[in-house]
């Protein structure tokens, strides 16, 4: 029976050890080819004030009553020096999700209290925490990702050194002043950082920490609610939170609902079909999960609170700081959405909001993990369910990568209407808000060369094709169709045409590289074997030789493709635009990869006489 169990634990390390990888690999895979690679959402706002005002002035906005003074600096710095990249803010947002993975990751394995299978379980529950593509959207942005990121690894950092400050006053003043700052970057990098200071001050007494230690926390909270105060628009005063409170088993409800949305959202994926707003109202998956969660919580820390023994644990002290810390964000939340509006039977499943509730199950896992190893009959129980959970998730975790790489499309290809100067709002609706104030911050764009603006692209439109990219020209084979579908404006009001394709080039693969891929193309198709690759730019040129508009691709590795997202991808389809359109002319597309334009055309078949507005 001994040889048995042996035989079984190793199993479980084995699978869970596999799932781990899978989950990892295909979560940094989702979020490099899908994330946000020009400037969307909230940051046409953002960057429209930072145009217009200092650097100081920037970083001390509040938008939505958040505070994001730290995070603000890299956008600041790319637009400065960079151009507006966002692949560069990705990337450093990037940095950060795995900082605050690898900061995880030190006190699960160095707690002596749990075995080797236990370590595994909870190195694969933090990393579904961190890169679960539910939180895609957030994690996929750079700008988001380096706001609640920063958070994250401030909040980890201080809660790994706050047992040093258990020492003598000397000894552990490094370690003190690293928490302290480490809890003013998570306080002014975004609102829910405020959850902090409750945490570590709850920690600190669980630790047994010396007095000093309360009132240097102490100190270093009001201080930090003081600032935030102080700089508008101020927080809401006295009566409106006394307001919030009085709504009583209202708010318990909302936060057993906003608790339990990663678990909606992940059976979600289940289905042939998203489920529609009314199913997420109406269901009550979320609230019976979400107030188990809260219940195991609570008893988690009252029971962590009687005992005062989280320095025997580094697995307990971390999970009890992400329960803690994560219970008050998600109180914040909640107050906070009860102050500015009843509009929650649905917005517990926004990805902001997943974001931090991920975090709160992780913390959860990981407590109730450490929690079983010393109880034989609860171990397995434990095991399978940490191990399940993600497996479960998975559906959604494929579901989403999917749509964060038709997001990317989507984007590139609103880029690409805005870099041609047309007024396109079908595109540009993806980028969200006022398609008035895209146009307006995209023109500033233009001027300053930032984001799509950068490679200058815009500037071979009205050239002669002979004085495009030195003239240089390659015979690559180009094969392919497109069309005009829709009559768009320029904007200055002059009629365009929006052209969509396929288009395909034959690439050079040295002998040695064709017995190399034959294999991979029998799983993944001709396409590997005939050796074709999309082209990323193009040029639209009209029947004189001038270059009338610019078109790009997302191109997609088939084998990415069948491997990551089951060969349901565009892998070859192109968008661009034609300015001063013109249904007389004969125009022809050309690829313009590597600053060399292909002797090849594309032919731009059909015109059409139906407006954007009716397609």
């Amino acid at each position: 029976m001994h040889k048995f169990a042996l035989v079984a634990e190793w199993v479980v390390r084995i699978c869970a050890a596999l799932a781990a990888i899978i989950l990892l690999v295909s979560g940094v895979v989702y979020l490099w080819l899908g994330h946000w690679p020009v400037t969307h959402l909230d940051y046409w706002s953002i960057y429209d004030f930072c145009l217009s005002h200092t650097w100081l002035e920037s970083s001390l906005l509040k938008h939505a009553e958040h505070l994001i003074f730290f995070p603000s600096f890299f956008w600041l710095a790319d637009l400065r020096f960079f151009h507006g990249d966002q692949e560069l803010l990705f990337i450093a947002g990037l940095m950060l999700l795995f900082l605050t993975f690898t900061l995880l990751l030190i006190p699960v394995w160095r707690d002596k209290t749990v075995g080797l299978t236990a370590k595994v379980i909870a190195t694969l529950v933090v990393i579904v925490g961190n890169f679960w593509m539910g939180r895609g959207p957030i994690t996929g942005s750079g700008g988001f990702n380096c706001i609640c990121s920063l958070v994250t690894v401030g909040a980890v950092l201080a809660f790994l050194l706050l047992p040093k400050m258990g020492v003598s006053m000397l000894r552990s003043l490094p370690a003190t002043l690293i928490v302290i700052c480490a809890g003013f970057v998570a306080s002014f990098s975004f609102g829910t950082g405020l959850a902090i200071w409750p945490t570590l001050l709850f920690l600190a007494l669980c630790l047994r920490l010396p007095w000093r230690s309360f009132v240097l926390l102490g100190i270093a909270a009001a201080a930090a609610l003081i600032i935030y105060q102080r700089i508008p628009p101020h927080l809401a005063d006295y009566r409106m939170i006394q307001a919030a409170g009085s709504a009583g088993l209202a708010l318990v409800t909302r936060l057993c609902r906003l608790a339990g949305g990663p678990f909606f959202y992940a059976a979600s994926g289940w289905h042939e079909k998203p489920l529609p707003l009314e199913a997420a109202q109406s269901s009550m998956l979320a609230p019976w999960f979400g107030g188990a969660g809260i219940t195991l919580a609570v008893v988690a820390m009252v029971l962590t609170l009687m005992r005062r023994d989280l320095a025997r644990s580094s697995l307990k002290l971390i999970g009890m700081a992400l329960v803690t810390f994560n219970f008050v964000a998600m109180a914040i939340v909640v107050v906070g959405n009860r102050l500015r509006g009843p509009h929650f039977q649905s917005e517990f499943l926004l990805p902001r909001y997943l974001f931090w509730t991920t975090l709160f199950w992780t913390g959860l896992l990981l407590v109730v993990i450490q929690y079983a190893e010393s109880k034989p009959w609860l171990r397995w129980s434990v095991w399978l369910v940490a191990f399940a959970l993600p497996v479960l998730a998975f559906p959604q975790h494929y579901r989403s990568g999917l749509n964060a790489r038709w997001t990317r499309a989507s984007a590139e290809y609103g880029a690409v209407s805005l870099v041609n100067g047309v007024c396109d709002e079908r595109q540009v609706r993806i980028f969200g808000g006022d398609p008035k104030r895209i146009y307006h911050v995209a023109e500033r764009f233009r001027v300053r060369r930032l984001d799509m603006f950068a490679d200058g692209m815009h500037d071979w439109i009205g050239l002669r094709e002979q004085d495009l990219l030195g003239g240089r020209h390659m015979r690559l084979k180009l094969e392919g169709r497109c069309a005009v579908t829709a009559l768009v404006q320029c904007d200055n009001g002059a009629p365009a045409a929006r052209v969509v394709g396929q288009a395909l080039t034959k690439r050079h693969v040295a002998p040695i590289m064709r017995w190399a891929i034959t294999p991979m193309s029998w799983i993944v198709g001709r396409q590997i074997r005939k050796r074709y690759i999309t082209p990323k730019a193009f040029v639209i040129v009209d029947s004189t030789g001038v270059v009338c508009g610019v078109a790009r691709s997302l191109p997609t590795s088939p084998f990415v493709n069948h491997v990551f997202y089951l060969g349901k991808l565009n892998a070859t389809g192109f968008l661009g635009y034609i300015r001063d359109y013109n249904p007389e002319l004969r125009y022809m597309v050309r690829s313009a990869d590597n600053r060399v334009l292909s002797e090849d055309e594309i032919p731009v078949q059909g015109a059409t006489t139906k407006p954007a507005s009716a397609r």
